[in-house]
């Protein structure tokens, strides 16, 4: 495996690293699509910190963002993040 591949590893196993992050990613596998204000209503946490972790979460490529009009929405980047939170999941409760 080539450093950038390892790299790209690191920054996707702390992208999910945290807690407020994890729950993000399950709120978003949940519900499809959400707004920053959503977030932040369902993980109870300030504004500035939930758009301190999205854009974590973009930078290590696990979700989307998409504006339309005035509004900005947020999705799983696609099946592989959907599976790999899945298998975390999974290992995690076992």
């Amino acid at each position: 495996m080539s450093a950038p591949d390892l790299s790209r590893a690191v920054a996707v196993l702390r992208g999910m690293a945290y807690e407020h992050r994890l729950h993000i990613l399950i709120l978003l596998r949940e519900h499809g699509e959400l707004t920053p204000a959503a977030l932040t209503d369902e993980i109870n946490a300030d504004p500035t910190a939930v758009a301190h972790h999205l854009r974590f979460l973009l930078d290590a490529r696990l979700i989307r963002r998409e504006r339309r009009g005035r509004n900005v929405f947020y999705a799983l980047r696609g099946e592989a993040t959907r599976r790999l939170l899945a298998e975390v999941l999974h290992y995690a409760g076992s």
